[in-house]
């Protein structure tokens, strides 16, 4: 598992905007409902969050795992899902991510390659309502994007999550 350290970065959430450009970071649709959303940026952040990035193999998922059965491991493994907003600021911090060698997958319905999906409470439990954010390097471009599925959508083996690491006190 490969972690990296986040720290937040205070700012009013309408210079959201402002702070995405700063960094050169794109996002869809998907991503902007999630920010638009009320409880987006509620959840508390520690001064410093440790994310651990694997593949659901790494946790046990030889065959994958829908987001329940992921939730349910965690414990398991020392790892807890991250706050809400985690994805918008392990974008702004980790600019090493690897390139993805897709960079168009449209109507897959599937993880692009080197996409990381930032492990989180979901804000609401409509299918049409996005669960999520992921990240993913495509052409050197750094996206943050939303992403939408239902409760039975099996995650492959493969797909790479990016989870909190619990602190050991």
């Amino acid at each position: 598992m490969q972690f990296v350290s986040v720290s937040a970065v205070l700012f009013p959430r309408e210079q959201l905007p402002y702070i995405l450009k700063k960094h050169s970071i794109f996002t869809n649709a998907y991503a902007e409902k999630l920010f638009a959303h009320p409880d987006f940026f509620t959840d508390s952040f520690p001064d410093e969050l440790q994310v651990g990035i694997a593949p659901l193999y790494e946790i046990g998922f030889r065959h994958g795992a829908t987001l329940r059965e992921i939730s349910e491991v965690l414990p398991d493994y020392g790892l807890k899902p991250c706050p809400v907003s985690t994805g918008l600021f392990l974008r702004i911090a980790w600019k090493e991510q690897k390139q993805s060698s897709n960079s168009v997958l449209t109507g897959t319905h599937q993880a692009p390659d080197q996409a990381v999906t930032v492990f989180t409470r979901i804000l609401d439990p409509d299918d049409a309502f996005p669960k999520g954010l992921y990240l993913r390097n495509v052409d050197g471009k750094l996206w943050l994007r939303g992403y939408v599925c239902d409760n039975e959508y099996r995650w492959s083996c493969d797909d790479l999550f990016a989870f909190e690491k619990c602190r050991t006190e």
